[in-house]
């Protein structure tokens, strides 16, 4: 069964490479053209409401998933932006989707942008196969769907205009990372190892957060000559909101920020081709919307009760605070009858961290003793470490960065979950202004903290959620300057 499913999806990308670009117009070096699109990327759910797993399968849908897609032409170059309603975006599923969207629209890998926005209520790469259950190979139908949205979007290339702005929502983001009162360090292992800040700590003990946090919303608006909306691509750098029940798939506030922003664009919710809103992850890898106080505020504060959301509700009001935002910043746009697309890709090669002869030490006490702790716990990552220090985890790591000149936007476009204080760096030495950070693009090799927040320690260095050697940030960020610097200068207007 599970063969003739494969066969029959290769099948169907074949079908996808020989469609014809219907409607595709005529390129033209003075005509700026833009098209949008969405495609359904909706898992299946199980069907058997007491199936347990590692993590249980959903078994209801709240709102559908979806690749939000949007396509650019010069007259000269084309570039495709696409943020998917996932958790996480494997470097396989991107670049076969590439591949496909490549012999389809003649895109080139560089030209296209794929990236997750960490919606926790999605699925991962693969659905395996399970007991009386048809074998369901996501991961290509996954790729199709991605490429199919960028088809679409080619399809629907109409004259536009398009403007760019950043606007501030400061207030529903929170550095995650705190360092605790004196005594309150964590410590763990034979040796006494301490780590100095906790991730998602208690709402009491707390010194101050560790890192900073990027208030900034960077949006990017096109609309057809005539005025219509075609599409709004924004990137704000928050964590999923949550508040959803368990075992529900839902886009999280990043779908109900595009539903949102559309409306308060006027956009016709029957307008041929429809509106495209699109919110991606920025540099959010140790930012959430927990608002925690050290103690000196505490004392300071009236004690409040803790308010209690509706399911969904949070999420809500996250979107619609930051659809607020962006409406009053597109009020004022300027708008550019045409502007000129370059792009810039590199691989970058970082060596793969391996534990400490410490950590296997502790983490074999720690499986020796048998204890079953908390997932969020330290102690919950002995058995990572103990694979890590395998001779045959392969020694490097290849990773895709990318950066993107839309006239005098840049896109910077990064492969992991990365601090905060990264994204900033970033945007203080681009040399194009502003600068729209995107996060999980292209892949997803976990957490990318700073060497100095690595010596803090905390969650997001551990073994196995942070994977890459301890300075790649630094080399990471000196590449990607770099290579901002290489896009082609858009003509003078």
């Amino acid at each position: 069964m599970r063969s003739q499913c494969l066969v029959i999806v290769a099948s169907l990308c074949l079908t996808l490479i020989s469609l014809p670009l219907a409607n595709a117009a005529t390129p033209d070096e003075t005509v700026l053209q833009a098209g949008a699109a969405i495609s359904n990327i909706t898992p299946p759910i199980s069907l058997d409401p007491v199936a347990q797993s590692k993590r249980p399968p959903a078994t209801h849908v709240h709102d559908e998933l979806h690749a939000r897609c949007l396509v650019l032409d010069d007259g000269q170059a084309r570039l495709a932006l696409v943020v998917c309603d996932l958790r996480h975006m494997s470097a396989e599923v991107a670049a076969n989707a590439k591949q496909l969207i490549q012999s389809a629209t003649g895109i080139p890998p560089e030209s296209v942008l794929i990236s997750a926005t960490h919606t926790h209520t999605s699925s991962g790469a693969k659905l395996e196969e399970g007991e009386g259950e048809l074998y369901y190979d996501y991961k290509a139908l996954l790729a199709r769907r991605i490429a199919e949205g960028v088809l679409r979007a080619v399809n629907q290339l109409e004259p536009a205009r398009i403007g760019w702005g950043v606007v501030e929502e400061p207030t529903q983001v929170f550095n995650r990372r705190w360092f605790l009162m004196p005594g309150r360090g964590i410590i763990y292992g034979a040796h006494d190892n301490i780590e100095h800040v906790d991730t998602n700590p208690g709402y009491t003990g707390l010194l101050r957060p560790a890192g900073p946090v990027d208030p900034q919303i960077t949006f990017l608006s096109v609309q057809s000559t005539s005025g219509k909306p075609i599409a709004l691509f924004a990137s704000y750098g928050l964590h999923y909101v949550g508040g959803i029940p368990a075992r529900t798939i839902s886009a999280d506030y990043f779908a109900i920020f595009a539903d949102r922003i559309g409306e308060l664009l006027g956009a016709d919710p029957n307008q041929d081709p429809p509106f495209v809103g699109i919110m991606a992850n920025g540099t959010s890898g140790d930012v959430n919307n927990l608002e925690r106080y050290s103690e000196e505020e505490l004392a300071k504060r009236d004690p409040q009760p803790k308010k209690r959301y509706l399911p969904y509700e949070k999420a809500r009001e996250v979107a619609y605070l930051c659809a607020d935002k962006v409406l009053q910043g597109h009020q004022s746009l300027q708008w550019h009858d045409y502007v000129k697309l370059s792009s810039v890709q590199r691989t970058l090669t970082f060596e793969r961290r391996y534990p400490t002869k410490e950590e296997v030490e502790w983490a074999e006490a720690v499986k020796a003793k048998k204890i079953k702790p908390m997932s969020t716990s330290r102690y919950s990552t002995y058995s990572t470490v103990l694979a890590y220090a395998s001779p045959e985890m392969p020694p490097t790591i290849d990773v895709i960065v990318q950066t993107h000149r839309i006239g005098d936007l840049a896109i910077a476009a990064m492969p992991f979950e990365v601090f905060a204080e990264i994204g900033l760096e970033l945007k203080d030495r681009s040399p194009i202004q502003p600068l729209m950070n995107i996060s999980i693009a292209n892949g997803s090799h976990g957490y990318l903290p700073t060497p100095q927040q690595h010596r803090l320690g905390g969650y997001e260095t551990w073994i196995g959620v942070n994977k890459v050697q301890l300075d790649a940030s630094e080399k990471m960020v000196d590449s990607l300057v770099e290579m901002l610097g290489e896009l082609e200068q858009p003509p003078s207007e």
